[in-house]
């Protein structure tokens, strides 16, 4: 698989385990990396040292802001629209 700077991805569990080592190798390799997690303190910290953004998934309005902003790095065809 191509990874590079033209690839944006949602990790969910990001904050830890799997879900942290998946955001990190990604991360690693270019693509712009979104953790949704439960886990708000380590969650941030996480995307701060990957360089991406993360989301609470108990907030509605959190998950719907991420999806938008993850959408501007997406290639336009794969743009969609959050309601």
């Amino acid at each position: 698989m191509k990874l590079e700077g033209d690839i944006a991805a949602v990790v969910t569990g990001g904050a830890s385990g799997l879900g942290e080592a998946t955001a990190r190798a990604l991360a690693a390799k270019g693509v712009k990396v979104a953790l949704f997690d439960l886990k708000e303190d380590r969650g941030q910290q996480v995307a701060s040292e990957i360089g991406g953004v993360f989301c609470n998934v108990n907030e509605v309005a959190a998950v719907r802001r991420a999806a938008i902003h993850g959408s501007t790095a997406l290639p336009p065809r794969w743009k969609a629209s959050v309601a």
